[in-house]
């Protein structure tokens, strides 16, 4: 029986991994069946959503989509990682699997587990894709976050995301630090719009990268041993449904609201753009903002990230959802940014 290949995409957050596996799921072969797994840290599930929808230039009926939220799936959600890959590999076989862990996912625990004996068996763990968005080479947020150091260094190919919004100096940094790493790496390459070469996806793992026997990584080590995660809150018999996560020094909260509510989209974006100051929404650390919102002129994804708001449309349509992550020691007060979007109800 022919192994299943399987990609990890991973990158720290807001790099614009789900972007690039809308545009790798676009232009996949015709014929061939994918599934796509991803694994958001929040409770609400946005970017498997937006993956989720039979739009937006995704083949209808060839893509399987299976979320795992709440934490990373390296650490406190692997076993769920386990059951639903087996799901997936019980079912219609997929011709490949695409891996998106969250934005502070370790990708050694997932390597590992993707290649433990019963795994293995049935998967053909190909190389793991990185992306970095150079600007993020001048903040301390990212350079001195473990996390995204070592996603960075474990990477077999780096995709330099987001070019077209770094200026020349900052591409050249990004440039200069791939090529110093070592081992090598397989391959660096730019991406516009998330587009890249869909061939490097059949690379191998580098053998001096992931040897065939690891220790465990410091990540899901430490997790284990420091902290324990903040139990989601339970879900309400009334919408908006509230959802919320702690761990690894960040937190999320989000809200999932029935799907014929609407939005006034002019204050949907007032409020993004007030994302910019987050200390006046109570939001101190804040590092990433996304949602899917039916408004009064159309369905469409907002999002936040780098102080930069922004919005699209989208074919998503099962409910509107909204989600913040914070960094921070303390878990923030939600209050005044859950009194921010309930006034952006109609």
């Amino acid at each position: 029986m022919n192994r299943t290949p399987v990609n990890l995409i991973s990158g720290f957050l807001g790099v614009g991994k789900t972007t690039a596996m809308m545009k790798l799921l676009a232009t996949k072969p015709q014929d061939e069946y994918w599934a796509v797994v991803v694994n958001e840290f929040g409770e609400v599930g946005i970017d498997g959503a937006s993956l989720s929808v039979a739009g937006d230039g995704l083949p209808v009926g060839d893509i399987q989509v299976a979320e795992v939220p709440g934490g990373c799936i390296c650490c406190t959600t692997s076993p769920m990682l386990r059951v639903t890959l087996t799901k997936l590999l019980k079912g219609k076989r997929p011709d490949r699997l695409l891996i998106e862990p969250s934005g502070l996912g370790h990708p050694a625990g997932i390597i590992d587990l993707l290649r433990d004996p019963f795994l293995a068996a049935a998967l053909d763990v190909r190389a793991v894709l990185t992306l970095l968005d150079a600007r993020h080479l001048q903040d301390s947020r990212y350079t001195s976050h473990e996390t995204w150091r070592d996603q960075l260094q474990l990477a077999d190919v780096i995709v330099l995301s987001k070019a077209d919004l770094a200026d020349v100096d900052q591409m050249a940094a990004a440039w200069k630090m791939a090529e110093a790493m070592f081992p090598p790496k397989l391959a660096i390459v730019q991406a516009v719009q998330g587009e890249f070469d869909p061939a490097l996806l059949d690379l191998e793992l580098h053998p001096e990268r992931w040897p065939a026997t690891r220790t465990p990584n410091t990540h899901s080590n430490n997790l284990r041993k420091r902290v324990k995660p903040v139990a989601a809150v339970e879900e309400e018999l009334v919408w908006p449904i509230k959802k919320s996560h702690s761990a690894l020094g960040s937190h999320s909260c989000g809200w999932i609201f029935a799907p014929e509510t609407l939005f006034f989209s002019a204050k949907l974006a007032d409020l993004f753009d007030a994302l910019s100051s987050p200390q006046s929404l109570g939001l101190t650390g804040l590092s990433r903002a996304k949602g899917v919102f039916h408004t009064e002129r159309d369905w469409y994804r907002f999002d936040w990230v780098d102080g930069m708001p922004g919005a699209t449309t989208t074919a998503y349509r099962r409910d509107s959802r909204f989600e913040v992550i914070v960094s921070s020691d303390t878990v923030p007060d939600w209050a005044s940014i859950e009194a921010a979007i309930l006034a952006a109800m109609m």
